[in-house]
C-alpha cells in the first residue's frame, strides 16, 4: 500500500452555508530561496486568503492539531500549511485564475510570483464541536524505515464516521481507508479501531522519491454524518471537499510522517 496519510474530519449535519463571489483576489510571493512553482503555490494561498479578507471572513487562524511536531520540508509544508486554516470561519471552495505571472518589484528588486484570481467563498455559522474528537495513538514522531509496516488506533469521542487520505505531492492524493478490503461503516462512541482493521493487509511506509528521507503529511477525516469522497483524488479536491463541511460536523487532526532508507 502507498505511503499513507490519514485525514480524521468530524462532521455534523451541514447546515446552510452562505456564499459569495469575489473579484480580483490577488497574492504575492517573492521567488527567494525556492523554486517558481513553489512561489506561485504560496502566492495562489496569499490570493485565497485576500479573497477571505475581501468576504470579510475574521482572519483569527486556528492552527490544526498536529500529532507531531515534526518540521515538515518542502512542498508538503505548504501543504501543511493550507490546513492550518481551516478552522477560520470561512473558505474558498471554488476558485478561477484570472492572472498568474512574475513581476519584478522596483522598491527591492527582486522577482515576485503574482496569482490573481476570482473566487467562491463561503461562509460557516457554526464553530467547532469541542465535544466531538479523535484520538490517534500508535503513530511514530520519529518516522518509518522505507517499506516498514505502519499500525496506529482510532479512539472518537463520539459516534462518527471515518475517512483516510494519503497526500503525496502538492497534485495528488490517495483515499487509503475506506478501501476494497477495509468497509466503510459508523464507528461508536468510545470504541477503539485499530489500523489495518483485517488481516491481510498491511499499511506500508513507501517512499517515492531518491531522497534520502521524505517529509510527508498524515490526514484524519472523521465526521459526524457520513460524508462519501468522490472522484478523482486531488489536493484541491479534498480541500474543498473539507471546507465544504460546516465547523461543527468535522474535526481536522493532521500528523506529519517522515520516512527515511
Amino acid at each position: 500500500m502507498h505511503r499513507i496519510i490519514i485525514l480524521l474530519i468530524c462532521l455534523t449535519t451541514a447546515g446552510q452555508l452562505l456564499s459569495q463571489e469575489v473579484k480580483g483576489a490577488e497574492g504575492r510571493w517573492p521567488i527567494v530561496n525556492i523554486t517558481p512553482e513553489q512561489a506561485r503555490e504560496n502566492a495562489l494561498e496569499e490570493a485565497k486568503k485576500d479573497a477571505l479578507r475581501k468576504a470579510g471572513v475574521p482572519e483569527s487562524i486556528k492552527a490544526v492539531r498536529t500529532l507531531s511536531t515534526v518540521e515538515v520540508a518542502g512542498e508538503n509544508r505548504d501543504l501543511y500549511s493550507q490546513f492550518a486554516s481551516i478552522e477560520m470561519q470561512g473558505a474558498v471552495t471554488n476558485y478561477s485564475i484570472i492572472r498568474d505571472e512574475q513581476l519584478k518589484e522596483p522598491l527591492d528588486g527582486q522577482f515576485y510570483a503574482v496569482v490573481t484570481i476570482n473566487a467562491t467563498v463561503k461562509k460557516y455559522h457554526s464553530v467547532a464541536d469541542p465535544e466531538f474528537k479523535i484520538n490517534v495513538q500508535g503513530l511514530r514522531s520519529n518516522g518509518y524505515k522505507d517499506g516498514e509496516k505502519i499500525t496506529f488506533s482510532v479512539h472518537p469521542n463520539k459516534e462518527g464516521y471515518l475517512k483516510i487520505f494519503l497526500f503525496e505531492t502538492m497534485d495528488t492524493a490517495t483515499q487509503v481507508f475506506p478501501n476494497n478490503y477495509e468497509r466503510d461503516r459508523r464507528l461508536n462512541a468510545k470504541e477503539t479501531l485499530h489500523f489495518p482493521t483485517v488481516d491481510g493487509i498491511n499499511y506500508t511506509a513507501e517512499k517515492s522519491t531518491t531522497a534520502t528521507q521524505e517529509h510527508n503529511l498524515l490526514l484524519f477525516v472523521y465526521t459526524k454524518a457520513d460524508m462519501p469522497f468522490y472522484g478523482a483524488t486531488t489536493r484541491e479536491r479534498v480541500l474543498s471537499w473539507i471546507n465544504n463541511m460546516e465547523p461543527d460536523g468535522r474535526e481536522v487532526v493532521i500528523a506529519p510522517l517522515l520516512i527515511t532508507e
